[in-house]
């Protein structure tokens, strides 16, 4: 219907000329921002070449800023806030200092694709071949995207929605989708893999779910960003664009340029 097109893009118009930067009560924001705040000690180990793991980011393949980075790697379980840092970078500094064969040792970009379950605050697992513990110290920086936000679906149908976000400088800790009937924002809930999707109860939700859909995206910092994405369809299998928005380059957090490298080379 041609009014609510209107109602989109009077929405989009209004929310997306500029980020707006406002302090939000979310899941993990203060936990994920001290992640770029703060260096913290740990333990660097090996376990298999992959691309797979917890945070589903390589379905259908890696995110291309998974491209500019050194490293994948797993985040121990107490610091990934149950999958609110997958996608974050890493900072990792290697002494060479540990016991094994294979020495951790200088410094590494690294992208967030799984969990490390039995490690500890400050560990990570890098995914490559390897032996031994090394020490390193961690800390998170904004991503060295090169392109907008990313989106991708996940057994969805006009019933059931599972949504990820993906390729954005810093992970999306809050997402809200915008109910166009009801004229409220329904706020969506993250799943252990990496998705999002509504809370189990419905409360507040059209069904069936309405195209395109309108999103509110919070990053750790407090920034917000609106987005309409429109897929095919709701069983659409690949990558997904909406408006080509991204999280503004934070000047108070670290960050890093992309290399001219692909993951784990």
């Amino acid at each position: 219907m041609e009014s609510g097109k209107r109602t989109y893009g009077f929405i989009f118009m209004i929310c997306h000329v500029m980020s707006i930067f406002v302090p939000v009560l979310a899941i993990h924001d203060k936990e994920v921002l001290n992640l770029y705040k703060n260096i913290y000690r740990g333990d660097g180990t090996y376990y298999w070449e992959s691309e797979g793991g917890t945070c589903s980011l390589n379905v259908p393949s890696l995110p291309s800023v998974a491209r500019h980075v050194d490293k994948l790697v797993a985040l121990n379980a107490p610091q990934i806030y149950g999958s609110s840092a997958c996608g974050i970078c890493l900072m990792v500094n290697g002494s060479g200092n540990g016991l094994g064969l294979d020495p951790i040792q200088g410094s590494f970009i690294a992208y967030v694709k799984d969990k490390c379950p039995e490690c500890h605050s400050g560990d990570v697992d890098f995914a490559e071949t390897g032996d031994g513990r090394w020490d390193i110290t961690i800390q998170a920086v904004q991503c060295p995207v090169t392109g907008p936000i990313e989106y991708t679906l996940e057994g969805s149908n006009d019933y059931y929605i599972k949504l990820q976000v993906r390729n954005d400088r810093m992970p999306t800790t809050t997402l809200k989708m915008l109910q166009s009937s009801r004229g409220s924002w329904a706020t969506m809930v993250r799943t252990r893999d990496g998705h999002w999707q509504f809370p189990t109860d419905g409360t507040f939700v059209d069904k069936p779910i309405r195209r395109p859909f309108v999103l509110q995206l919070h990053a750790p910092n407090g920034e917000i960003l609106y987005d309409v994405v429109n897929p095919p369809s709701m069983g659409f299998v690949g990558v997904i664009h909406g408006r080509g928005v991204q999280y503004a380059l934070d000047p108070t957090l670290p960050a890093v340029q992309p290399r001219s490298v692909h993951a784990g080379k």
